[in-house]
């Protein structure tokens, strides 16, 4: 698996070469495209996210991270789970897409603006505050904006309930407990030892991150 990902991250960097040498403009066009066709249905037109169907504001999200969990759509590393229902159907589209179709898209995802996190759920965000200093900061920075070094994605783009529901998933195993996936593995290890009432709490809390730090929403 990782010997196909590192193929496919090196095929992320030449994209605009490959697409367009001058503008990158028909690279764009490719990737708006197959993102209109394969994810807007689910992840809105804007990649907002949509409450109704569980999917997550995907806008501004860093290429590597979207063609990395694509990938682990690809090999069964997520979304195999039965009880990962979400998971299943995100899987059975990633198998769809071609190595060459998921550099554009993600490509065009990093492109678009930022949904900052906003509040949608009710609990202690003090106790969110200091649960994630203790639990999530080291991989996630103190503005939550992620680590490519960590593997760590960008929270403050996705949606409260979104957080609160993934923590949940990992903490069940119904993300994270495939032997390769290595990211979700300390996910797992991490909220198995967090109570359902923590994982709430540090999901509230990243909402009040997104207000806290407006000048970082944009970074990675």
């Amino acid at each position: 698996m990782r010997t196909a990902f590192t193929a496919l991250i090196a095929l992320l960097s030449s994209l605009p070469a490959v697409a367009d040498p001058e503008s990158g403009k028909d690279a764009k066009a490719t990737g708006q495209a197959l993102f209109e066709k394969t994810c807007a249905t689910c992840h809105g037109k804007k990649g907002e996210g949509d409450v109704k169907q569980k999917t997550p504001s995907i806008a501004s999200m860093p290429k590597w991270y979207i063609a990395r969990q694509i990938h682990k759509f690809q090999t069964d590393v997520r979304g195999a789970h039965e009880k990962d229902l979400e998971g299943m159907r995100m899987r059975a589209i990633a198998h769809s897409l071609k190595d060459n179709q998921v550099v554009a898209v993600a490509t065009y995802v990093e492109g678009l603006a930022k949904t900052p996190t906003r509040h949608t759920l009710k609990g202690d965000v003090e106790k969110g505050r200091e649960l994630y200093r203790e639990n999530c900061m080291e991989c996630h920075r103190y503005n939550a904006t992620g680590e490519l070094v960590f593997g760590s994605p960008p929270l403050t783009g996705l949606q409260d309930w979104y957080i609160r529901d993934q923590l949940l998933k990992f903490r069940a195993g119904l993300r994270g407990k495939h032997p390769e996936d290595e990211q979700g593995a300390k996910m797992h290890k991490r909220t198995n030892i967090l109570s359902k009432e923590d994982l709430h709490d540090i999901a509230c809390f990243i909402a009040e991150l997104a207000e806290e730090f407006p000048a970082d929403r944009n970074k990675e």
